[in-house]
Parts: structure tokens; sequence; C-alpha cells
């Protein structure tokens, strides 16, 4: 199945939950329903990102919200284009050369 197929399906799991949610505690708590609703909603998203993130190897299983807000801590390194080596910063330790590629 491929990703936009399961972002229709998590979609609308959350819009079924949303629905019965409202049915459930729509009598009991009128406006208020809105509150569990949004709340199923940000919950099934940081779960689906969360499972995305760990496909990709992107530190998936880490917890809090450092992943949502770029915290990844790694940071870019690069690889010289002329003699290969890989550094961090602006210019090649080795060869002093300026030409590089980024390497997540």
């Amino acid at each position: 199945m491929n990703w936009m197929a399961q972002t229709m399906m998590w979609i609308m799991v959350s819009l079924g939950i949303s629905i019965a949610l409202n049915f459930l505690l729509g009598p009991y708590l009128g406006w208020l329903t809105i509150i569990p609703i949004i709340a199923v909603f940000l919950a099934m998203s940081y779960v689906i990102r969360r499972r995305q993130m760990a496909r990709m190897g992107l530190g998936g299983q880490g917890g809090g919200f450092g992943g949502m807000l770029g915290g990844s801590g790694g940071g870019i390194s690069y690889v010289c284009i002329a003699c290969g080596h890989k550094f961090k910063g602006g210019a090649c330790p080795r060869c002093g050369s300026k030409m590089r590629r980024a390497d997540f």
C-alpha cells in the first residue's frame, strides 16, 4: 500500500473516531466535544509521524517532540568533492577545497 492510501486510511479512521465521539459525548458535553476530537486528531497525527520517521530511519523511536521540531541533533556533514574526506564545516581540513556535497 502506498503512502497516499495509508494517509487517506488514517484520515478516515480519525474522522470515524471523531464522529463517534461527537455522537457519544455530544448530548452531555455540547460544544466541549471539540476538545477530545482535536486530541484524537493530534494523537493520531503524532503516531503516524513517528511510524513514518521510524520507517525512514530518522529516529522515530525517540520520545517527545524532538523529531517533529527538527531537534535531531546530528547536524549535516559534508564530503569533499576533491579528495572524498568526510567533515563538518566550511572547507575540507585535508586539502582545503571548498567544493563539497552534503551527506545526510
